[in-house]
């Protein structure tokens, strides 16, 4: 074993990913088109993962990639997935797990459906990505997920969504635990308000941002670009000792308790 001391560290080329095989899934909009680009930036080979062709392929042939469609919620889907992918570019260094959505529901107006669908659309397809992508990782890899801030704080109609954003960091904590022996490092990105495409349909209303970005000490909404950064700094040796761990990106939001002035 090397000691610390003769370690040498080349901080450019930790970042670079040249060669290796990121797979993304979510790839087709947003943080997951960001997460895409920014891996294949450094010269990784990406694999685009929708549940849209038209916007996987779009993706894939913006970073040179591969598309790929599918359920992430659905076992049978993440196997064919991972199986495809690595038919092409080899063993996975690296996965990014952009997969999730919430329903804005009171818990007085939760239905059975609407917990079912949260946690399929928040949790299980994390909990199939580590388990099928970590085994399709040879010689190690790296496996960062998005997770959210509604995980760590309440927030108005997201019971369902911040109990499963809660849950992936505690399973993304213990994968860490079980896979770190076998040089897999399992992380999580929490982000906050971020201005994605979802977000931007939900909100048009032209001073929304405005507003959402009052409680942020760095005066503004977040871009997926931000998130992605972080995504790639997980993917990336520059984290190489790195893992277990919950990165809140969210401009200083949740370290701003609103006392009355």
């Amino acid at each position: 074993m090397t000691a610390p001391a003769d370690l040498i560290f080349d901080y450019p080329n930790l970042l670079r990913l040249d060669g290796r095989h990121v797979l993304v899934l979510g790839g087709g909009l947003g943080i997951g088109h960001e997460a895409s680009v920014a891996a294949a930036a450094v010269g990784a080979n990406v694999s685009v993962v929708d549940t849209d062709a038209e916007r996987a392929k779009r993706v894939a042939d913006e970073v040179g990639g591969l598309p790929l469609v599918g359920d992430v919620t659905r076992r049978e889907d993440v196997e064919r997935i991972v199986a495809d992918a690595v038919a092409r570019y080899g063993p996975l260094h690296g996965l990014a797990d952009i997969v999730g959505i919430s329903d804005f529901a009171t818990i007085a107006d939760s239905g059975d459906e609407v917990f079912d669908r949260g946690i399929a659309r928040n949790l299980r397809h994390v909990y199939l990505a580590i388990q099928i992508g970590s085994a399709a990782m040879s010689g190690g890899g790296s496996i960062a997920v998005v997770g959210s801030i509604a995980g760590m704080r309440s927030a108005p109609k997201h019971a369902v969504y911040g109990a499963a954003k809660a849950a992936v960091s505690n399973l993304a904590a213990s994968a860490a635990v079980e896979l770190g022996p076998a040089g897999v490092r399992v992380n999580v990105v929490a982000p906050g308000q971020t201005y994605t495409p979802r977000i931007a349909q939900r909100h048009p209303e032209p001073d929304y941002y405005e507003k959402a970005a009052l409680p942020v000490p760095l005066g503004r909404v977040g871009a997926p670009g931000d998130i992605a950064s972080a995504l790639l700094f997980f993917l990336s040796d520059l984290s190489q000792w790195i893992t277990g761990q919950t990165l809140v990106v969210d401009g200083g939001t949740s370290r701003n308790y609103p006392y009355p002035i």
